[in-house]
Order: structure tokens, then C-alpha cells, then sequence
């Protein structure tokens, strides 16, 4: 058994386990405190989070099923939740077994740490890896689909609530993306973005480039007369789904604005919170659509974090480590406000994930 005293002898537990990978083929990490002052500071939506686990975690349920001012709807999702945690918090063992070499070890090492759980590593040369390296575009292990997979569901999703034509654009690298953005109730168009000029390409792509052609030639026909002349975007359109690299987003999303201002819905894949490094960077993408949990929105608001891309990958191990410890645990079904989004756990199929589309606004940083 060992105890997390502060964060020297957690340094120390992690190197000291991956370094000794290599020559054991099985190692013993068990990590379980009951006496961690943060059980006591921790709040309802925390618990929703099924990130860590704590013994009073009970006493706070328990406080919640005793206000008579929530609703049956409510009522039914803590005594799940209680139950849940009753089942998880019974178990005094949990083991999952890894290949040495399976990448982010490390921080599967660290989640086990902040799970406060009895959980057994044991290491096996044998053991396929059961964690693809790209924890975004691959379909881990108990789940239906991928993080890409579900923000396209979340697209298409977003654009059937509002009915008028859609304009897909996509690099070259999500051309097979694209083929998956269907809408029901609206016309879809695609185009390839394969310029260096963010401008002109929205000029073109907007059909503001025919409108100034078309002034041209008005004017050719009497030079002599001075006329009033904006151009104008197409009437088409109304909603504008982006499938770009992530570099390329904050050219993008500025250059559509020049020339379609507000008159458009500006809708942005998975991969346009990739490249932040952090999260104030999100205010490059004002006032568009992307997908971001609520869990992660609320980080964001209270804290603020760095990478995001690096937040969403710890946000698919814990996914994966939370589905290892269900299952042993017996429980039947969970939905959990996790970091990639909402994620519904059942013991008899796989797991299905939502995104939520949120507006992006200064009120995101505020509290």
C-alpha cells in the first residue's frame, strides 16, 4: 500500500515504476487514501466527473437526495450516482494489465494516482496495446467511436437545428471527414481549401470575387458615372462548417468574417482546439460554434489550462480507466460530464460520447 504524501513521492512512484518496466513483468500500484483533505472540499458536479473517489463522496450525495426542492429527474440520477459510488468504493481491488511499452504510461500512472482507488498494474509483455497513440482520431477500447467520430456527430447534430444550406470546407487531410458531414433538413456544399492567400480564398469561396466582377462591368458600360458599391457575400449559405489543420483556423475564421461579417453560422471541428497552447486562445474564435464540454468550459472559467489538446487526451485515458474500473465494479450504467464530453457508459454495450456545440464568448473567462 502506498500513500500520496505530497508530490515528491508521487515523482518518485511514477519514474520508479516505468524504470523498472522493462526487467518485471508485474508491478504493484495501489493507491487509496481516505484521509485526503480534498474528499471534503469537493462539490456534486466534481462527483459527476467520476475522476476520483473519495469515501465522503457518499455524505455528499446523500445530502443531495435529501433536498425535496429537486425533481424526480434529479432524484433518479443521484441514486444512481450513490449507487455507483457504493459499488466502486466496495471493491478492494481493481487490476488492469498493460504492455510495458504502451504509450502514456505515465500519465495512466497519474490518473490511477488521482482515481484514489485500489488499482493493481500488472505489467505483461504479452499484453497487446490496448491505447492507440492517437488518442483523438483512434477508437479506444468499450467505446463506439472516436473523439473525431462524435465531433462529427456533434456537427451534424448542431446543423439540423437550423434549416438553410451548409458550406463544408476541409484541407487535404479531411477529405474523408467531410464525406461524413450530412445534414437532413439543408443542401451541403464542399470545397477544398488548397490556397495560401486566407483572403482571396474567402473572396472566392464566398463568391464575393463574382460580386466585385459583375460591378466591373456595370461600370465599363458607363465610366463616367460614380456608383455606390459594396460587395456582397452569397445569399445561399447560412451555416459555414470548418475542417481545417489547427494552425489554419485563426487565418480562416477572420478572413470569413471580413466578407460575411455575422451573416453566417461559423461551426468548427474537433481539431480547431488542438493547436492552443492555451485556453485564452480561444477568444481567436469569437463568437463561433466549437465543440467543448461542459466539464471542460467549467475548467476553463474557474482555472484556465494550457494545452488543450494535451487536456482532451487525459480527458480519453481517464475515459478509458474510469470504463476498466465500471466494469469490475459491476456497475450497469454511469454518465459521466467528463473532459470529452458527456459519456454513457453500459455494461452490456459500448460507450457513446456527445459533445456539446458552445458559443464562444468572453463569458467563457469569466466567473
Amino acid at each position: 500500500m502506498i500513500s500520496k504524501k505530497n508530490k515528491y513521492i508521487r515523482h518518485f512512484l511514477i519514474l520508479s515504476i516505468l524504470a523498472s518496466c522493462s526487467s518485471t513483468s508485474d508491478n504493484l500500484i495501489t493507491v487509496y487514501d481516505k484521509s485526503n483533505p480534498k474528499a471534503f472540499q469537493r462539490e456534486l458536479h466534481d462527483l459527476y466527473a467520476y475522476n476520483s473517489f473519495f469515501v465522503n463522496d457518499l455524505k455528499i450525495i446523500q445530502q443531495a437526495i435529501d433536498n425535496q426542492k429537486i425533481s424526480q429527474s434529479e432524484l433518479s440520477d443521484l441514486k444512481l450516482l450513490k449507487k455507483n459510488y457504493q459499488r466502486i468504493l466496495q471493491k478492494n481491488k481493481y487490476q488492469i494489465k498493460l504492455n510495458p511499452r504502451q504509450e502514456n504510461s505515465k500519465e495512466l500512472i497519474e490518473l490511477i494516482y488521482q482515481f484514489n482507488l485500489p488499482i493493481r498494474i500488472s505489467w505483461d509483455e504479452d499484453q497487446s496495446n490496448v491505447i492507440p497513440t492517437d488518442l483523438l482520431f483512434k477508437k479506444i477500447e468499450g467505446f463506439c467511436s472516436s473523439i473525431y467520430d462524435d465531433s462529427v456527430n456533434s456537427i451534424n447534430r448542431e446543423i439540423n437545428k437550423n434549416p438553410g444550406s451548409t458550406l463544408v470546407i476541409y484541407s487535404d487531410q479531411y477529405v474523408s471527414v467531410s464525406k461524413n458531414i450530412k445534414s437532413t433538413n439543408s443542401k451541403i456544399y464542399t470545397a477544398n481549401y488548397d490556397s495560401s492567400d486566407f483572403q482571396e480564398y474567402a473572396a472566392m469561396i464566398l463568391g464575393v470575387d463574382l460580386s466585385e466582377n459583375r460591378f466591373k462591368k456595370i461600370s465599363s458600360l458607363n465610366p463616367n458615372q460614380v456608383m455606390n458599391f459594396n460587395p456582397r457575400s452569397r445569399s445561399d449559405i447560412k451555416q459555414i462548417v470548418m475542417l481545417l489543420k489547427p494552425q489554419e483556423f485563426r487565418e480562416m475564421i477572420p478572413a470569413l468574417r471580413y466578407y460575411g461579417g455575422n451573416k453566417f453560422k461559423y461551426i468548427n471541428f474537433i481539431s480547431s482546439l488542438e493547436g492552443l497552447n492555451s485556453s485564452l486562445q480561444l477568444l481567436d474564435y469569437e463568437d463561433s460554434y466549437t465543440p467543448i464540454s461542459l466539464f471542460l468550459s467549467r475548467k476553463i472559467k474557474n482555472e484556465g489550462i494550457g494545452s488543450i489538446k494535451d487536456f482532451l487526451k487525459n480527458g480519453v485515458l481517464s475515459d478509458w480507466l474510469l470504463d476498466q474500473v465500471l466494469k469490475q465494479a459491476g456497475v450497469q450504467s454511469a454518465t459521466k460530464n467528463g473532459a470529452t464530453g458527456a459519456i454513457f457508459y453500459n455494461q452490456s454495450t459500448c460507450n457513446r460520447r456527445e459533445i456539446p456545440f458552445q458559443k464562444i464568448s468572453s463569458d467563457l473567462f469569466s466567473s
